[in-house]
């Protein structure tokens, strides 16, 4: 008998199916009650591997989605895995509810998920989920991996202190204040009260957080009404003669911009456009309404604040430091603030910060790509009622970001392959 047989080794087989990657087993017993209860009526009937698969997809999904994944997305990956290892077991991922129903609604469990923008999350769930339909790891290896990214455990230090209050508050206050300046025509004297109120509104968010339960249901109308109560009062003491140097709708929308979950609307239009109409139409009417109690909660603190809301709206003072319609020196300063604000952005997003070179490289290929186009056609098209400009420069916007991701991906990949060919020495390659 040769060395290979003896070692159970096949010339098909890579070395990969044959060296044990780990011995370490899932510890079923901390899975919570309803789902301990599935998994041993289904190990009974088909196995371990069987019920662990069940186990693996319904935690998948329910962390993608904590994680603000795409349904569409997430139902993708759910649906690679019932495939690969034949699991019958259906899916409905709905805004807020997830119901997962096992042998042919034998079996149902529902699970309530807010949602939660965390990109480290969406990868390594992902990351994790694919490894397994390759055959690169087994379900047990999936599901401690699972555990232990759920732990920080594969977390760097310093994502830790970002993902979580109180290291967070260092991000609030200076997305607010870049994101005045860059996206809603603020100016130099913007940046101090956008600065506190954007630290004010996170820990407001900090305290709520941290009682946790129905407290975090009054969010929204106690961030509005402290963004108002706050930016009304740096107008109100320096009211002067009719005048005052900030400008409230930069300073409210830079520090309201992190609650608006204005992705949420975009995502709401793609479902509806790719047929999920109860989850779309769900997801755009939710935003709308939480939209509007964070307008509201900031209405009601210039009331509370200043003696004339309504006035002292009309005679604010705008003068946008990065006009892009002005050029020289202040059009050209417009992207490092920019760069800057991404940063802080990806700070919020949770993105790991290995990975903030191609973010950035992403967000400024479109975002500048899309400020070129409104200034074109802005200029060429004259017109003030139809946001031809707005919608022109949105489209292509958007569209330069998705090539320049593409065309990263692909420089990556090609990269990569070229490296271990060279190193594991294929001829093929």
């Amino acid at each position: 008998m040769s060395s290979e047989d003896r070692m159970g080794y096949s010339g098909n087989q890579s070395v990969r199916h044959v060296v044990t990657l780990s011995s370490r087993r899932f510890d079923v017993k901390q899975l919570p009650a309803d789902i301990f209860r599935v998994y041993s009526e289904l190990e009974g009937k088909y196995g371990e591997e069987y019920a662990l698969h069940f186990v693996f997809m319904m935690r998948t999904a329910v962390e993608l989605h904590r994680a603000w994944n795409m349904s569409i997305l997430t139902s993708a990956i759910l649906q690679r895995i019932k495939d690969k290892f034949d699991i019958r077991m259906t899916w409905n991922l709905g805004v807020l509810k997830l119901k997962f129903r096992v042998e042919d609604g034998g079996h149902e469990i529902q699970r309530k998920v807010p949602y939660d923008y965390d990109s480290e999350y969406q990868s390594m769930y992902f990351r994790i989920a694919v490894a397994l339909i390759k055959g690169h790891i087994s379900v047990h290896d999936a599901l401690v991996f699972q555990t232990e990214t759920k732990d920080g455990a594969h977390t760097a230090r310093s994502l830790l202190f970002l993902r979580d209050f109180p290291g967070r508050l260092i991000i609030y206050p200076f997305q607010a204040a870049t994101c005045a300046l860059i996206f809603f025509d603020g100016d130099w004297n913007d940046v101090v009260p956008a600065l506190v109120c954007g630290f004010v509104t996170g820990l407001v968010e900090y305290a709520l957080s941290s009682i946790g339960g129905d407290a975090l249901k009054l969010l929204d109308i106690s961030v509005g009404l402290a963004t108002g109560i706050v930016g009304s009062l740096f107008y109100r003491f320096t009211y002067v003669g009719g005048e005052t140097p900030y400008c409230l709708t930069s300073i409210f929308m830079g520090t309201l911009y992190w609650f608006f979950y204005g992705t949420a609307f975009v995502i709401g239009l793609l479902e509806i456009i790719a047929g999920e109409f109860e989850t779309g139409v769900t997801r755009f009417i939710a935003v709308t309404v939480k939209t509007f109690v964070l307008c509201l909660g900031a209405s009601l603190g210039m009331l509370f604040t200043v003696k004339d809301p309504r006035t002292a709206w009309s005679e604010q003072y705008c003068d946008p430091i990065f006009d892009i319609k002005e050029g020289g020196e202040r059009h050209t300063w417009r992207i490092p603030f920019f760069v800057l604000c991404s940063v802080f952005v990806l700070g919020q997003y949770r993105a790991p910060i290995y990975t903030y070179p191609l973010g950035l490289i992403v967000m400024t290929v479109g975002w500048w790509v899309q400020t070129e186009t409104f200034e074109i056609v802005n200029k060429s098209y004259k017109s003030d009622n139809d946001f031809l400009d707005a919608s022109a420069s949105n489209v292509l916007g958007a569209m330069a970001a998705v090539l320049s991701a593409s065309a990263l991906k692909y420089f990556l990949d090609s990269s990569k392959d070229f490296y271990y060919a060279r190193l594991l020495q294929r001829e093929n390659r």
